[in-house]
């Protein structure tokens, strides 16, 4: 989740750069210090800006009951004063040079992200080395900032339906894995969360052989080698936890949740436990679940829409998401709301949306179906490019899900060796009763019928 919605309209013109996609493979440089931290350095010199990520590896799935929402309110906390920096100051340096900063947390990874003119990059390498170890954590910033996560979360999680029905479907469809534990963490849980908390787990986490750093953008890879080593070279590894992946493995049966709502309109949100490209015995299966949900989701020709949406007015503003980038399993997801104009029940929503997944199964799609959906998949890609930010944050999903850099070189080829009749089998396998749950948001009125 973002810490804060910084803009900066000049560098953002800058940050728009050609949507032409980049036609030959960037020059890179992944190389790891002595301390475990590992660097990947990648150049684009379309415009005169740098774009830094540093990822460190916790996150949602790593935090035990009772103490979720941790590394989400580190991530705010580490901004609030350091060895080098004065609460807030962090953002203020970046800003003064004219460049933009974040951060955001995520079930597997925390990522503080800088942007600036590139001539200034090691402004913000000395600041990530310093926000990595050098945090003061302070009781005084930790009361004030607590109250800006409790405050995060009801204004984006408790006060908005279909934020709460999302995680109540998360709580239902992961129940061996770790994955159920929301970003942002259980009120209750922040509620009584210390201090002391959060230190002990910024010791345990923050350390360089835990870390990634990423740099895109108008530089020259080995001049950044030696910059990395001056600011992050000096800081010691340290011994890390064991953890392992968070696998959903076996098939928990049909799980279902109401949510009660006086004024949203009637929503339906399935989902189907599915491994991705850390976890599946093999990659092509991965590659034909992104397929699957081409052909349903992606574009005006997606079967969603036309079969239902446009033909029978059933549903609205369908949506298909399935992220294949993570270190444990995964939901494949489909989630719609009935159209006000000929409101349907929610279970007759999901039965149609459940006979498009059969139809996948008893037959394959067409030649030209997969061809279309290829063609969103890759098109999809390749604007993720056209920013710098967009390049680091697909490394930083693959370094993140525990991936080599190198992972998606064979993307274009890989998908075009998926068949119809793989797409068919793959449907089969995954889309069954077994693995769906299944979250409704209806009416308050439908509550008492």
């Amino acid at each position: 989740m973002d810490r804060r919605n910084s803009f900066n309209s000049g560098l953002l013109g800058l940050l728009l750069l050609s949507g032409q996609a980049l036609a030959d493979p960037p020059n890179r440089l992944e190389f790891t210090l002595d301390n475990g931290l590992h660097v990947v350095v990648s150049e684009d010199r379309r415009a005169p800006v740098v774009t830094t990520h540093l990822l460190v590896k916790v996150g949602s799935s790593h935090e035990y009951p009772g103490q979720s929402g941790l590394s989400h309110a580190l991530e705010h906390l580490l901004y609030r004063g350091s060895a080098k920096t004065a609460p807030g100051e962090f953002s203020q340096i970046i800003e003064g040079l004219g460049g933009e900063d974040n951060a955001y947390t995520n079930r597997d990874f925390t990522v503080h992200h800088q942007t600036l003119p590139s001539e200034r990059l090691a402004v913000a390498l000395e600041l990530n080395a310093d926000l990595l170890k050098g945090a003061h954590l302070s009781d005084t910033e930790f009361t004030r900032e607590i109250e800006a996560v409790r405050s995060e979360r009801r204004e984006k999680v408790d006060e908005y339906p279909s934020a709460r029905l999302n995680e109540q479907l998360q709580a239902i469809a992961y129940p061996q894995s770790s994955y159920r534990t929301p970003v942002i963490g259980w009120m209750s849980d922040l509620e009584r969360m210390r201090n002391d908390e959060l230190q002990a787990w910024y010791r345990t986490w923050y350390a360089p052989n835990n870390a990634s750093l990423i740099v895109v953008g108008d530089v020259q890879p080995a001049a950044v080698k030696l910059q990395v080593e001056q600011y992050f070279a000096g800081i010691a590894r340290q011994t890390l936890p064991r953890t392992k992946r968070p696998l959903q493995t076996a098939a928990a049966g049909p799980r279902q949740v109401t949510l009660y709502d006086e004024f949203s309109r009637p929503r339906l949100v399935m989902a189907l436990n599915v491994p991705t490209y850390a976890t599946a015995a093999s990659a092509s299966d991965v590659h034909a679940l992104r397929l699957l949900g081409a052909v349903l989701g992606k574009g005006l020709s997606a079967r969603l829409s036309t079969r239902l949406e446009r033909q029978q007015t059933l549903l609205f503003s369908p949506k298909v998401s399935y992220g294949a980038f993570a270190r444990g399993d995964t939901l494949f997801e489909i989630a719609a709301y009935t159209n006000t104009a000929q409101p349907k029940p929610l279970s007759e929503l999901q039965d149609a949306i459940w006979a498009q997944l059969q139809s996948l199964k008893n037959a394959p799609p067409s030649a030209a179906e997969l061809a279309r959906a290829r063609t969103a998949l890759l098109a999809e890609s390749i604007f993720s490019q056209d920013t710098l930010a967009g390049q680091a944050d697909d490394i930083a999903d693959l370094l993140g899900s525990g991936l080599p850099v190198s992972h998606l070189n064979n993307d274009k080829n890989d998908l075009e060796q998926i068949t119809p009749d793989q797409v068919q089998q793959v449907a089969k396998h995954y889309f069954t009763a077994e693995r769906l749950a299944v979250a409704f948001l209806q009416a308050k009125e439908a509550e008492d019928e």
